[in-house]
């Protein structure tokens, strides 16, 4: 097989297409069967790309020398069988020579069939190779591996030269982490195409997917498109954009650039980031206009998304189009109605003060705060009454914040694209834990309210106190108002905890960056032995005044490592009484790591257990109790060895832990869940 895979210009259906093709110099071939065991063309063999992959995988370790493992691997090997008579038999080895190396590798020399199927739905499978998800009825297959792959990963030669980058031919490569497409964004890492000179990737799909010569879409453009192989420079109308390796469509006539991605935009889409519809325009008004997604310039010589409602909402087509922002869903001819959401009452009001909650069977009567009490915790969010008004239930202990008894039973937020639902845990089976959820923006476990979304296993679920920041965000712990971030495939680290996350806030006029885990805490608290309310602090300020904390007799300090090894974060923040008495108080230790688990509830930990241990293989639930850490001497962790200074422990597997952390991370509940 020549190692250069090259575009010829074909017709099909009396339309003209670039197409990919090579010249096998195989005599031999493949084994070829549809989906009632009928014969097939015959294909030229191929090797198995579990097997290509792993002999470059191993060829790459046998060379590691601590200095280019993490450099571009190029493939050496082809993807054909050999033309020779000692290397076509099923189950023979194949010597695949590095000549860069010198190192020889056996290949195994095992057939492909191709799969296609008449029946015309279409399958879903998960590529060996590519790792990627498809939906197609033509596939090859493994029988040694029982792996299934697209047709462009089991063909993909060394060399492609793809019209949309004629001045340089594309390599195939393999790197330890992941590259970005640029064609479709997609992550690749075991094989795809790179150019080192302008340092540009492509996966073997898109790099091997044909290209139309001229396309007829009334849709995006009333004008027949042309192919523009040189688009270097050229800005898609559409996404504003230059995109080098997405093939690019020129109408002369009108002077108008897109995309192949871009083709078949929609017209009307909703945003998470916008409370109404937004429609793409083409002529934008004069001005310095702000994309309402990334924060940054609109070109006014581009379309982009704007609302009819809000003068000043503009989006670009890039970040409206991020799956974290749209929904997918095209609205052009669709009612707005269906948009409504009721924004009534999330309870049944019985009189004046007193109401009835859909997660609880007794009346609630409003009460306000007087006297703090540390044993009093919101139902809803899990923390403590400090201050103001919450309802208290007349039959039983049962007690809510009035803003967790407020909460919407739907609302929609700017981190998630669809509605999202309130839930509580006592209601349902959570990620590998009954009765307790997880936030996918802060990563905290809890025990009361939260909002969820699911579409089949992914599910998306948010704490209250995350699902009550919108933007701009006013913090009282800063002088600019805040807004999401607008990197949303990178992760930043956070000026105050140090970790990094998705998921932030951030300052348009300074540097300021904050996650959305320190963001949440409460600006205000109370403490038994103080009668004022004690404000969080930045850990800048304690290298000035240095203070101790008075649970843990710590030195509060500006960075200070977490004992746990497992946790990446660093405690820089603390709370401190700024009246007489200048109480000090880290933040974990008052609150806790795990401040959204309410203090006499009891959840299931999922426990698997192995064949080696029990002599059979399966899971169960396991309880553990939430209790409040009152005594008078402070229990030792069973996992990292300490007293427990947090305000709750958990009580399982026939042990005391201080917080949830070390229930997961102990080798000692390892060894009693295979016991």
């Amino acid at each position: 097989m020549s190692s250069m895979g090259v575009f010829r210009k074909v017709e099909m259906d009396e339309k003209s297409y670039l197409i990919y093709t090579d010249h096998p110099t195989s005599s031999t071939e493949a084994l070829a069967v549809d989906s009632n065991g009928e014969d097939l063309p015959h294909l030229p063999h191929f090797f198995c790309p579990n097997a290509r992959i792993r002999s470059h995988k191993l060829k790459v370790e046998k060379n590691f020398d601590g200095v280019d493992f993490f450099k571009f691997h190029p493939f050496n090997s082809y993807p054909n069988f050999p033309n020779t008579r000692s290397g076509d038999q099923q189950g023979e080895s194949l010597l695949d020579y590095d000549h860069h190396h010198g190192i020889t590798c056996k290949l195994p020399v095992l057939p492909l069939f191709w799969c296609n199927n008449k029946n015309p739905d279409c399958h879903e499978f998960k590529c060996g190779a590519c790792q990627m998800e498809t939906l197609s009825v033509k596939y090859y297959t493994c029988l040694e591996c029982e792996e299934k792959f697209h047709k462009e990963c089991v063909e993909s030669p060394l060399e492609i030269k793809h019209p949309s980058h004629p001045f340089h031919s594309l390599r195939l490569y393999s790197h330890p982490t992941h590259m970005v497409c640029i064609s479709c964004g997609r992550l690749v890492s075991n094989m795809f195409y790179h150019c080192v000179t302008c340092d540009l990737s492509m996966d073997p799909i898109c790099a091997m997917e044909p290209i139309p010569f001229v396309l007829d879409h009334p849709k995006s453009h009333p004008h027949p498109l042309t192919f523009f192989p040189t688009q270097a420079s050229l800005v898609c109308n559409i996404c504003s954009l230059v995109k080098k390796l997405d093939p690019t469509y020129i109408c002369i006539q009108c002077v108008f650039v897109i995309h192949k991605d871009c083709i078949g935009y929609p017209h009307v889409i909703r945003i998470s980031r916008h409370q109404h519809r937004i429609s793409f325009t083409s002529s934008l008004p004069y001005g310095n206009l702000s994309c309402g997604v990334c924060r940054q310039e609109v070109d006014n010589n581009y379309g982009a998304y704007s609302c009819k409602k809000c003068d000043s909402c503009f989006v670009h087509s890039k970040c409206a189009f991020h799956r974290n922002v749209w929904d997918g869903k095209e609205l052009k001819g669709v009612s707005e109605e269906e948009d409504i959401i009721d924004d009534g009452e999330p309870f049944l009001r019985i009189a004046d003060g007193i109401i009835l909650h859909p997660y609880h069977n007794h009346y609630l009567r409003l009460e306000t705060s007087r006297v703090y009490d540390e044993n009093k915790y919101c139902r809803g969010c899990a923390l403590p009454i400090y201050e103001g008004q919450f309802y208290s239930c007349m039959e039983c202990e049962f007690i809510l914040h009035e803003s967790c008894a407020n909460a919407p039973r739907m609302k929609r937020h700017p981190l998630h694209p669809h509605p999202l639902t309130l839930n509580v845990t006592t209601k349902e089976l959570g990620n590998n834990n009954e009765g307790m959820y997880h936030c996918c923006v802060c990563g905290r476990n809890g025990t009361g309210f939260f909002y969820d979304h699911h579409i089949g296993e992914r599910r998306f679920r948010l704490d209250l106190r995350c699902a009550s920041i919108t933007e701009p965000f006013e913090y009282q712990c800063h002088k600019h108002p805040l807004f999401l971030a607008s990197e949303l495939e990178r992760k930043v680290r956070c000026q105050i905890c140090k970790g990094k996350s998705y998921s932030k806030l951030n300052c348009m006029e300074c540097d300021y960056i904050i996650c959305f885990r320190c963001v949440t805490f409460p600006y205000k608290v109370r403490y038994k032995h103080d009668s004022h309310f004690l404000r969080i602090c930045d850990g800048k300020k304690a290298s000035d005044e240095p203070d101790w904390c008075e649970i843990c007799e710590g030195k509060i300090e500006e960075v200070k490592e977490r004992e746990s090894p497992w946790d990446e974060r660093k405690e820089t923040r603390f709370y401190k009484c700024n009246d007489y008495c200048q109480t000090s108080l880290h933040v974990e230790c008052l609150l806790g790591r795990d401040m959204y688990m309410k203090p006499g509830h009891s959840v299931k930990d999922y426990v698997s257990f192995s064949k080696h241990s029990l002599g059979s293989e399966g899971t169960t639930w396991t309880d553990v109790r939430i209790l409040l850490n009152s005594s008078l001497s402070r229990p030792i962790c069973t996992a990292c060895m300490r007293r427990c200074k947090f305000p709750i422990v958990f009580k399982g597997y026939d042990s005391i832990f201080c917080s949830w952390d070390c229930i997961g991370y102990n080798d000692m509940v390892a060894e009693h869940r295979t016991s």
